[in-house]
């Protein structure tokens, strides 16, 4: 049996690689892919080599992130996963994946793949969120309207926090983030001519100048949280940061995805959120070489790419 991954073997050099399925664990789930998405914020960086990483740079590299297919295979452990269940997992870019049973994520019947996909980012966002602790009545500012950006808007909403404010230099992501339920989406010319000021800020854009301004934006003893990867830029502790003695926390990864799978698919399940406008450009699995070189050449500038796979091509054999 024999599956293909995406293998990055170096700056913006891609390849589709055939490999042998290892026989499966008793424990394990053979899921064949439907759909997986390409994390711009984390991937494009490391596409084009100019990711900031504390460890060196080796190749080839597996490329992705989440994934969700449908299991056609269980290991003779397995106990609350079915052959023909659907499920959401960290795989990457490849066309099946064998995943622990404690690690693939049942997707309930009527979530469609576009939002199984989130069940993992929010669980990252919901993770930061937690380590700042909202209070009732705080107000929050998030910096950058990507991905995490947006999905830190849609977490905040579904836990009732109305006071949501939003700073972003692109119209287009501005009006995005509008849909999304924020309160304001500023650009940073026109929060600098205010003087709001916010109990907790969310940094999500990975550069240097929005955290200095969030730093300034925040009350005194602010908490802010950095779920940005910074794999971009340095970013700097501003004087605000003393002046007003700031608290700031990283958070990466997610808490525990199964226990926020369970609320997140409630969620979506009973309330719009508009959160699927976040895949704002769809390609195949057949078109990921093309799709990654657009992004790196700037032809195209999506907030989060769904790839949907071929199902009857892409067959174990």
């Amino acid at each position: 049996m024999r599956r293909q991954s995406m293998l990055l073997v170096a700056p913006r050099q891609l390849e589709w690689v055939t490999e042998e399925l290892p026989p499966l664990q008793p424990n394990e789930v053979l899921v064949q892919t439907t759909a997986g998405a390409i994390s711009i914020g984390s991937e494009l960086p490391r596409y084009c080599g100019t990711t900031r990483s504390t460890h060196p740079v080796c190749y080839p590299q597996m490329t992705g992130y989440e994934s969700t297919g449908t299991i056609v295979a269980c290991g003779s452990a397995v106990q609350h996963l079915h052959s023909g269940d659907r499920v959401v997992a960290f795989y990457g870019h490849r066309t099946h994946g064998i995943v622990p049973e404690a690690k693939a994520i049942a997707v309930p019947q009527g979530i469609p793949d576009v939002l199984a996909l989130l069940a993992i980012l929010t669980c990252d966002v919901s993770k930061g969120i937690r380590k700042v602790g909202i209070k009732t009545g705080e107000t929050v500012l998030i910096t950058g309207a990507g991905a995490i950006g947006l999905l830190t808007i849609f977490m905040h909403k579904a836990m009732g926090v109305q006071a949501v404010d939003i700073v972003e230099p692109r119209a287009e992501q501005r009006n995005l983030a509008v849909k999304m339920g924020t309160r304001k989406a500023m650009s940073p010319q026109e929060i600098e001519t205010m003087n709001s000021r916010y109990d907790t800020g969310f940094e999500c854009s990975s550069r240097s100048a929005a955290f200095e301004l969030l730093q300034n934006s925040m009350c005194s003893e602010g908490r802010i949280c950095i779920l940005a990867d910074g794999n971009l830029e340095p970013l700097v502790l501003a004087p605000a940061f003393h002046e007003k003695e700031l608290r700031v926390v990283g958070s990466s990864d997610g808490w525990d995805y199964q226990e926020h799978a369970r609320w997140y698919f409630d969620v979506v399940r009973r309330y719009s959120y508009n959160i699927e406008q976040i895949f704002n450009y769809h390609t195949t699995a057949d078109d990921l070489t093309a799709t990654f070189e657009q992004l790196a050449t700037g032809a195209i500038t999506p907030t989060k790419v769904l790839v949907q796979y071929d199902r009857n091509k892409y067959q174990t054999s």
